[in-house]
Parts: C-alpha cells; structure tokens; sequence
C-alpha cells in the first residue's frame, strides 16, 4: 500500500509539473493530488484480473482496499467541485474545462458561466413581459393586486344571482334624476286613482303574450315599454322556479311520480346521491328527457331492443358499449372517421358517462356523429306514441315506413299555423320564450329564414334523415324532432380569455364574428342566400340610406296621462314609480348599423360548391372580415350567439364573460328549461327585427347615446355568467347523462328485468331531514331571503293587483318559510299559469300529449312567498347594489368573508367550480355548428 502511495503521488506530480509547463495553474497541492488519486484509481486493476500489456518497466502497483477506495473517491468529488465552483484569482488564467460525466446535461448548463449581456437581455425580456400581461385590459394596479396573489386568497363566495328589476329602477331613477320628469313623484294614491279611473277606457292598450313565445307588442303609443314587463316576468319565473324544488328524495320521488306518472327507475336514489353531492339548483327539471323518451315507451321492450340493433348497423355512428361499469367506445363504419370530428366526440361521451358507468346495467347507446338531427316523424305517428306511451300502453303497429323524404308540414300539427297560415305574421314582437319561438310548426316565419329548414333533406343528404321512430342520441334537434337529446362537450373547455369588468369595457356594439356555416351544402339549388348567417352579415352591413325606425325609451315628459293610462291595465311595476314609456326613433339604416353592430362573417367561403360557382358567388358577394380573438370580443359589452349547422358550441364561453349575451336559434338544447330569458341573456328574433329596439334600451340611441339602462344589462351579464358556473360545470352535463341514461336502461332492458326504484323511507332515509328550520336555522335561512324593494310578479305585472309586503333580513314579523315540496305550474319552464286575454299561456297547453304529464297545475306561488322561500343554496335573488359592492370589496376584506362563509355549503361548490383563466389569446375558435 506504501509502494502505492508512492507511485501515485509521483504520477501526479509529473501530472502537475506537465501542466505547468503548458501554462496552465493549478489551484492548490491537494487538488493535484486528489486529481492524481483520481487516476490512479482509473488505471488500476484487481487481483484476479490479468494486467494490461504494457511497454514501459515501472512495477504494477497493488489494488486498494475498498474503504481506501471510498477515501479517495469523496476526496475526487470534493476536488472536482472545487475546481469547477471556486473563482481563480486575480491575474490566473484558465483553461474552461467540461464538467465530469456523472453531471446531468442540465446542470452543465447551469455550470457554464453566464454572460453578463445575456444575462441582462434576459431580465429585460421577462420584465416587459410581466409589464405587458400587467397592463392588459384590467389595468396595471387590478392585476398587481390579485393576479400575482391569486393563490393566497381564500376561496370566493358562490356567485349569487342579482335582481335586474333593482338594476332597472336604479337605472329609471338616474335618467329621471338627470333628465327630470315631473311625473316621478306621483304619490301612490294619486296613481291608484289615476289607474282606476283609465282602467276601463284603456282595455286595448296592453301588450299580448301569444301562444307562440312572443309578446306582441301594442299599437297605442300609451303602452309601456314591454323590456320592463319582460325584465319582471323573467325574475318571477326564476324566483318561482326555485320555490318548488325537491330538497330531499322522498320529495323529488313525490314529484317525480306527479310529473310522469310512474315511479323513478332504478337507480334513482344514486343519480340523487350524486346531485346532491354537486349541489345542482334545479334537480327536478328534466322534462326534456320525458318527452324525448315518451314514444318510446308505446314500444315493447323487445322492438326496442330490435331497432337498438338496427341502429347499431347505421352509417356515421358510434356506439357505447357499457359493460360491468365499464365503458368503451365502438365504430363500427370506418368511413365516419373520414371526418376528424368523430373520434373526439366519441371520446367526449365517454368522458361524461364514465363517472356514473358503473351505476348502470350492460347496454348500448348509439350516437350520431353531426351536429344536425335525423328522425322526422309525422306528427300523427309522434302524437300517437307519446299519448300511448305516458299512458303506458303499447301501440300495435310496429312498422313504420322509413323513406327518408323530409316534408316539413307532416311533423307539425293539422291546426298549426304553418299547415294553416304560413304567411302569418303576428306583428312588432319580443321573444319570452325561447322554446315556443323556436318552434316554426306555429312560428312559420322561420322557415324561410334557416339554413337546416331551407336545405332538403332526401335520402342522399348528410346526415340521412330517418321517418321511423329510432334510439339515436343526437347533439341537437329542433321541436319536431325525435331524436334523444344530449349534451355535447365541443368547446366546453374554451377558455374565456382576458375579460375586463363590466365598466372597463370599451365597445358597446353588439358583437360577432363567424363562418359562413348554416347549411350542409350550399348550391345555386337552394337559398343559401337567406340561411340565417349569411343574413346576419348582409343585416349588420347594410350601407342604404334609406331610413330604419326602432323603438327607444321614453322617459314620460309631460305625458303624466298616458302613463296612469298605461296604469290602468298593467299597474306599476313599483309605488311612486310610473311606467317607462317608449316612442319611435328614425335613422339611416348605415348609421344605426355602425353605431349598434360589430357583427360579419369571417374567413372564407366554406360548405359550398366550387363546380356551380357558389363559392365565387359567395367571395364576391361577402366581404369576410377576420376571425377575432376571444380577448377582442371580450372588450364590447354585448355579444351575439346564433346557431351555425347545428347548435352554437361557443354558448358557454360567451356567457362565461362579463358581457351581455344575446341568442337567436331553432335549436333546443339540454339546459333550455334551466335558462330564463330576461334574466340570465336576452333572446332574440330569428329576423332580426327586434335587435335595434334591444339595444337602443340598453346603450342608448345614437340621438341619445345617455338614455340607457346599463346597469341593468351589468345585472343581466352578471347573471349569466352565475348559470356557468352554478349550472354549466362539467357536473351538470354529467347529471343530464346520468338520469337519461337511467332512463333510456329501463326502456333496453329485458323484460323480466325490474328496472324501477322504490323508494322505502326506512332504507333510504333513515333520519329525516328538517327543511323548514325548526332545528335552530331560522336565522340562517332568514339571512338567505331576498331584500329588495318588491317588485310585481307574471299575476301583478300582467293582470293588476297589489304589491306584496316587503321581507327583509331584518322584519320582526316571523314568516314561516313555505315546505320547498315542489308546487310546479303548469309546463317545464315555469312560466305563470295566470288565466287573461294578456298572461303568458301555460307551456305546453297547445302540444297535446307531449306535455300531458305536467298538465297538472296547482295554486302558483304568491310574490309574499318567492320572497319569503329559504334558499341555503344562495340561489335566490340579492339586491343589485349589495351584490355590485360584494363583488367590488378590496382583497383586504377577503378574509373576513372567508370566515363568514366558513360554514356555508355552498363553498365546496364555489371551489369546484371551473376556473377561468387569462391566458388565451388565440383566435376566436368558431364553431362550424
């Protein structure tokens, strides 16, 4: 071992001496040695290994032990990073020398020394970067305060729906404020007897709500302005949808059977589970899969489970296949992944009924894979199913002829006005609801104005369309259709991109940006001039003088008469307040475009036909504008949704913004019950005509920009972006899934197969569940009420009648909160049941048995007891300031809310709810829906 030490130290220092002579320094002896060891170490061999040849004499020195070998080997290491980590000194030079092998490539990177001007473009780049995202569209001081910090703030509070009548009267009492109106301090008695005394005079004064959807608006210039009426009928709507849901499953089992007339199926105590797990708002409105499964139960299990298997066998579909919890996609037609759609949307459904699969027993559901619908049934084949089967009988005919010829006027019903009036127009009208105005069996106006009701639909189309009954789940279908409905998630993940508050934005024209879609193919064979996007391009773009009228606000200025008149038939929407008025507004159709439109279709001229000249057509004709992106669009305070092929996939990013939305479609889509117009977005006509008189009510007109009611579409935005993310998270699609597929198992199922639940209180709830506060949550639930000036409801706005009695958080009186057992109106979406030439008819009055299941109607919910409802959910309405300044608190209060919420359930919700982030900035992504 000596001898050893010997010879390795002599090798180092001629080692040593070598480099010295080549100019190169050496740090210190024990560096040199440790390097010498280091190669000592290389060079030698074990014992029972032959040595190297060799031609030089010096004797072969022995092997180390082995904790010899360790000694030395720390002492290498130590050396080793010490020549690579110390500075040389002063007046050395050195020669860069490359890290050991053992050093990942990643920390040679970090060892190579760094130069100065790199170094210092490199922190002037990440600097103005930082600066840029800082002073983005919310300002500088808005994003240093939260977004750097966003990860040590508490959770925030639920987002709570606000009151757009409170926006409304704050607004009314502003523009009074500003322009005067002697008409504002009418005493109460003095309006009282102003009404009572024009009441008979003025019977004909009043607005219409049709059987179609629409107010028809009044011809007497002594008529309100029907924007308030229908700001009002949306927030009673929403109130009293609220008061009637089921809080425990003994209560939704209750409605359940009063709604359809059957028990639930099997597994509906979990699908309870879950909804009450992810708190849904509005567990018992389903409708939708009622009536689209109601045919369905006129069949015997065995001719469904027959069509089930011929549609498996279908072109352009997939199938999932649900096996012991499991599920799997399978396409059997290779030719449907032609189209780089298919595969995704596949993956999609799989996405939703993977959470609950193991739920549900072995079965198959076929989906199609376009955005379109494909069965037409005539309407006598339709009625007749759905009248058997919500009676539970089976029909005796079970063949159906499938010919593939679509006629429109076969799917509508004999009385209805496009089999008796196409022509028929009702007049000035605003929608109040979307899912009778978008049914054209008796709105035909829209037949003539929509690409899917404008194209045929032969055997040879794509999609085939089908005249037999068949179980095919589809992304969109219209009132006529039959296919099974469900929910899609294209786009659902679309980020919303950066979004200034409501008062930062800096356009208030109504926006939008496009693809030339609408129709499948578009030739010099059909009207594709007329398709709905195209016309909302040539609509917004029109550069005519001519003049255009629409209607605008009028605050009332000397017309003290007029109002009581208008009095006499609707009363006043508050005490004290007179109704607002409205008058007509002319100007050329080229300046009220600029000043209320940033609407056109963008890109390039696509689905249509290149060998008949339709494209050229199109590309000389339309003057596309580019795509957008989403954080461009973000900036205009009102923005547009219409249908593309199918449905409009953007829908949900768009209502995620702090914009206004306003939507214009046929389509029906799963969430429609749960969406109230008027009080979540603004529905619009299908012709357009009713787009000025809007937005002249909400940004004011371009002779009087100030006359407008912008906090109310503030409450309005507000609102919408609170569905998202109370009632459109990926849990609630899963929900819909999950009860329609309860429903469509029992239908497939064997029919020896009991498929239905029985609810046993004992099993299923064996404590019972308190939910009128006699535990001790009084005050809790008093907290929850709504505390607003009371406004009138559909009875009071509509047909007269005294104002209900305030209810505060803080009124001495006790109310006893009305049981939450579910009261429902007659209908699905409910709408008030109220009888008078001038009410709202009862949804579904009109379609027979379709709706037979929910003809039912009990006493409606009074306005003293929509106030009064308990809501521990924060579903029901605050006031506007109150919620404007919750919203507007500096982060320094942000712990104190969070504690206040600390033993709220709603902010396990909050925190689940998808977040919205900042960083997108790619184009806008358009739907090709």
């Amino acid at each position: 071992m000596r001898l050893s030490h010997t010879r390795t130290r002599s090798r180092a220092d001629s080692a040593s001496g070598s480099r010295r002579q080549r100019g190169e320094s050496v740090s210190s002896g024990s560096a040199a040695t440790a390097a010498g060891v280091y190669a000592a170490l290389v060079d030698s061999n074990d014992d029972d290994e032959p040595a190297p040849s060799s031609s030089s004499s010096k004797p072969k020195a022995r092997a180390m032990s082995p904790i010899a070998r360790k000694v030395h080997a720390r002492r290498v290491s130590s050396s080793t990073s010490r020549r690579f980590l110390t500075t040389p000194k002063r007046g050395a030079t050195t020669t860069p020398q490359s890290p050991p092998a053992w050093v990942p490539p990643f920390a040679r990177r970090l060892l190579r020394p760094a130069r100065p001007r790199r170094l210092l473009l490199l922190l002037v780049v990440v600097a103005t970067l930082l600066l840029l995202h800082w002073l983005g569209d919310d300002g500088l001081l808005d994003h240093v305060s939260t977004q750097p910090f966003r990860w040590l703030a508490p959770p925030e509070p639920p987002c709570r729906f606000v009151s757009p009548v409170e926006a409304y009267f704050a607004d009314l009492a502003r523009l009074r404020g500003i322009y005067g109106n002697a008409s504002a301090t009418t005493t109460t008695a003095g309006a009282e007897a102003l009404r009572s005394a024009a009441a008979a005079q003025h019977k004909h004064s009043h607005h219409v709500f049709s059987s179609t959807g629409h107010m028809v608006v009044s011809k007497d210039e002594s008529a309100p302005h029907p924007i308030p009426l229908l700001l009002a009928l949306g927030e009673r709507r929403w109130e009293e949808l609220l008061a009637r849901q089921s809080r425990t499953l003994a209560e939704a089992t209750m409605e359940y059977e009063r709604r359809y007339g059957r028990v639930p199926p099997k597994g509906f105590d979990l699908w309870w589970a879950f909804a009450s797990e992810n708190q849904l708002v509005l567990p018992d409105e389903y409708d939708r899969i009622n009536l689209d499964l109601a045919p369905f139960w006129a069949l015997p299990r065995k001719e469904v489970r027959r069509r089930l298997a011929k549609v498996m066998k279908m072109n352009e579909v997939f199938v999932l296949e649900i096996k012991n919890g499991r599920v799997r996609p399978r396409i059997e037609d290779k030719g449907g992944l032609a189209w780089e759609g298919t595969w995704p949307r596949a993956k999609a459904a799989v996405k939703l009924v993977r959470s609950f699969a193991h739920h549900l027993p072995d079965l198959n559901a076929t989906f199609s894979i376009f955005d379109q619908p494909q069965i037409y049934l005539s309407w006598g084949r339709r009625s007749s199913l759905a009248s058997l089967g919500l009676k539970g009988q089976h029909t005796s005919l079970l063949d159906e002829e499938d010919n593939g010829n679509v006629e429109l006027g076969r799917s509508c019903p004999p009385d209805s006005a496009l089999r008796t009036n196409p022509t028929g127009y009702e007049g000035k009208s605003f929608i109040y609801n979307s899912l009778e105005a978008g049914d054209f069996c008796h709105n035909p106006y829209i037949v003539p104005l929509h690409g899917l009701t404008l194209e045929a639909h032969t055997p040879e189309s794509h999609p085939r369309p089908h005249s037999q009954l068949l179980p095919l789940f589809s992304l969109a279908k219209t009132s006529i259709n039959s296919d099974i409905l469900v929910t899609p998630l294209d786009q659902f993940a679309d980020r919303t991109g950066r979004d200034p508050v409501w008062e930062k934005k800096s356009d208030a024209r109504l926006v939008w940006r496009g693809s030339p879609t609408g129709m499948a193919e578009m030739t010099r064979d059909v009207p594709w001039r007329q398709s709905h996007r195209v016309r909302l391009h040539h609509f917004a773009n029109n550069h005519s003088l001519g003049l255009t009228s629409f209607m605008v606000p009028d605050l009332g200025h000397g017309h003290e008469q007029e109002h009581a008149h208008a009095n006499g038939h609707y009363g006043q929407l508050r005490q004290n307040v007179p109704p607002l008025g409205y008058r007509t507004e002319n100007g050329s159709a080229w300046g009220v475009g600029n000043y209320f439109f940033d609407m056109a279709l963008a890109g390039q001229p696509i689905q249509c036909d290149e060998d008949d000249g339709t494209c050229d057509d199109m590309e000389r004709e339309i003057k596309f504008a580019r795509f957008q992106r989403s954080t461009v669009m973000n900036k205009h305070k009102f923005l547009l949704d219409i249908d593309g092929n199918g449905w409009s996939g953007r829908f949900r990013r768009l209502m995620s913004t702090n914009s206004v939305v306003i939507k214009s479609g046929i389509f029906t889509e799963w969430f429609q019950p749960h969406l109230i117009p008027w009080f979540m977005y603004i529905p619009s006509k299908l012709d357009f005509s009713d787009l000025t008189d809007i937005l002249a009510f909400f940004r004011g007109s371009p002779k009087q920009p100030d006359l407008m009611f912008d906090g109310t579409a503030k409450a309005l935005a507000h609102n919408g972006k609170c569905f998202v993310e109370r009632m459109f998270r990926l849990e609630d699609l899963q929900a819909y899934m999950f009860r329609l597929f309860l429903e469509y198992a029992r239908i497939v199922a064997d029919d020896d197969e009991d498929m239905d639940f029985h609810y046993d209180p004992l099993l299923h709830d064996p404590v019972d569940q308190d939910v009128s506060g006699e535990n001790g949550d009084d005050e809790d639930d008093e907290a929850e009420r709504v505390d607003r000036v009371p406004f009138l409801g559909a009875e009071d706005v509509l047909g007269g009648g005294e104002a209900p009695p305030r209810t505060t958080a803080t009124s001495e009186q006790h109310h006893t909160a009305p049981s939450r057992t579910p009261r429902p109106l007659g209908g699905q979406n409910g709408k008030v049941t109220t009888t008078g030439p001038n009410t709202p008819p009862g949804e579904g009055a009109r379609r027979g048995p379709e709706s037979s299941a929910g003809s039912v109607r009990l006493p409606t919910t009074t306005a003293a007891d929509a106030e009064a409802t308990t809501d521990p959910e924060g579903d029901h309405i605050i006031p506007f300031d109150q919620a404007m300044a919750e919203l507007e608190q500096p982060p320094s209060h942000a712990s104190a809310s969070a504690s206040a919420l600390a033993h709220d359930p709603t902010t396990a919700s909050a925190q689940r709810r998808p977040q919205v982030t900042d960083s997108d900035d790619a184009e806008e992504d358009d739907d090709f829906m």
